[in-house]
C-alpha cells in the first residue's frame, strides 16, 4: 500500500475562506521543485519559509493558516520539517542500514518518460561524471545533476520526486561521492 500523508486533528476549528468550518487538515507531501520555489519566494527568514511550507503542505490559504493557534501550527511545522529533512525511509518506517542499493524505493510513485515509477536504480557516479558535476555554478545545479546521473532520470524529472525522496537520494549519493571502496564492501557483507 501507498504511504499516505497524516490527517492532523484541528485543536482549535478555523474558518475557511467559503464561511465553512475546518476542523482536520489532510497533510500533504512536498514535492521538491514545489519546495524549491517555495524557499526562494519567501527569501532567507525561516519563519517565512516554513509559513510558505506550510501551504504548500496544507492547501489551507495564507488567510487560513493565520487563523491557527500555535500548537496547531506547531505540528504542521514539524511535519513540513520532518518532509523537508528525512529520507522516504523514514516515512516508510523502515531502518535503511544499507548505503548501497541497486534500487531506491519511492516514498511516492513518480511519473517520468511516460512510466510511473516506485524505484529508482541508482549507481555509482563515474569519476567523469564528478568532473563535470564540478564545474557547475551551484551546490543545487550540481546535486540536480548528479542525481539525475546516478537514477538515470531527466533534470525535469526530479521536480516530482517528493522531497523526501529527495533527501534519501541525496544521503546515498553524498556516500558515493565522499566514502572509500570498503564502506561499501562492508555495507553488502552484512
Amino acid at each position: 500500500m501507498a504511504w499516505m500523508p497524516p490527517l492532523h486533528l484541528l485543536l482549535s476549528p478555523i474558518t475557511a475562506d467559503t464561511g465553512a468550518t475546518i476542523q482536520q487538515v489532510q497533510l500533504k507531501p512536498l514535492y521538491y521543485a514545489a519546495q524549491k520555489d517555495a524557499l526562494a519566494r519567501a527569501g532567507d527568514d525561516e519563519d517565512d519559509q516554513f509559513f510558505e511550507l506550510a501551504k504548500l503542505a496544507t492547501g489551507l490559504s495564507e488567510k487560513e493558516l493565520d487563523q491557527l493557534k500555535r500548537p496547531d501550527y506547531v505540528s504542521i511545522a514539524q511535519y513540513v520539517h520532518e518532509m523537508s529533512t528525512r529520507p522516504a525511509s523514514f516515512f516508510r518506517g523502515e531502518r535503511d542500514e544499507s548505503t548501497l542499493h541497486e534500487q531506491v524505493q519511492l516514498l511516492l510513485p513518480l511519473d517520468a518518460a511516460g512510466r510511473t515509477l516506485a524505484a529508482l536504480p541508482l549507481e555509482m557516479p563515474a569519476l567523469r561524471a564528478t568532473k563535470v558535476m564540478k564545474k557547475l555554478a551551484t551546490n543545487k545545479e550540481r546535486a540536480e545533476f548528479i542525481t539525475a546521473h546516478c537514477t538515470g532520470l531527466m533534470i525535469p524529472d526530479l521536480a516530482g520526486l517528493t522531497v523526501p525522496d529527495w533527501t534519501e537520494l541525496q544521503e546515498r549519493i553524498d556516500d558515493f561521492l565522499n566514502q572509500p571502496a570498503d564502506f561499501f564492501r562492508s555495507a553488502t557483507s552484512k
